[in-house]
């Protein structure tokens, strides 16, 4: 089952946005569509790029959990999240919370715009591969720069039984023209 994404229209992107440093694979270049972050769309982005990849999803094995994304300072300085559901080798689901919206997640990645949107660059740079500061590991182990927010500690071991599939998740954004918000 697949997501559709849907790209950013570019008098958007020219007008209040900025194109990662590095990234630079576009719908043209063969990579996937352009995508704004945060949104949805590009979170659907990544969700289409793994199930394309069953392949290697297969060889991490299953993830069954939600995984929310939070940026704490997201559009208009308002902090910004998204649930993606994970079944199996698929994203089956990708939604945004509105405020006050009960959470599905098991867990919450948290951080800053800034600290997303390095961790994206190093992605794009490294052809898909963070440098090693800028893991999803090394980034949540100290608690900051981001933060895993679980209820229970069962639930957050989820995010570390999981953790290599979701990083793959995160990694596949070095295939989406990925374009951020001025500031």
């Amino acid at each position: 089952m697949g997501i559709v994404s849907s790209a950013v229209q570019p008098d958007m992107a020219e007008r209040d946005t900025q194109p990662a440093a590095g990234a630079a694979k576009t719908a043209d270049a063969g990579g996937a569509a352009g995508a704004q972050f945060p949104s949805v769309s590009w979170f659907r982005c990544l969700a289409d790029l793994m199930n394309a990849n069953r392949a290697r999803q297969e060889q991490l094995g299953y993830v069954d959990c939600v995984a929310g994304f939070r940026v704490l300072d997201g559009p208009g300085g308002a902090p910004w999240a998204c649930e993606v559901t994970f079944e199996e080798f698929e994203a089956i689901d990708v939604r945004e919370c509105a405020r006050g919206d009960a959470s599905r997640a098991n867990f919450t990645l948290e951080a800053t715009q800034a600290t997303w949107r390095e961790m994206i660059e190093s992605i794009a740079a490294g052809d898909g591969r963070p440098d090693l500061t800028h893991t999803l590991n090394y980034l949540t182990h100290p608690g900051t720069p981001m933060r895993l927010v679980a209820d229970d500690p069962l639930e957050a071991d989820l995010y570390f039984r999981y953790n290599q599939s979701l990083q793959e998740f995160v990694n596949a954004s070095a295939q989406i023209a990925t374009v951020f918000p001025i500031s």
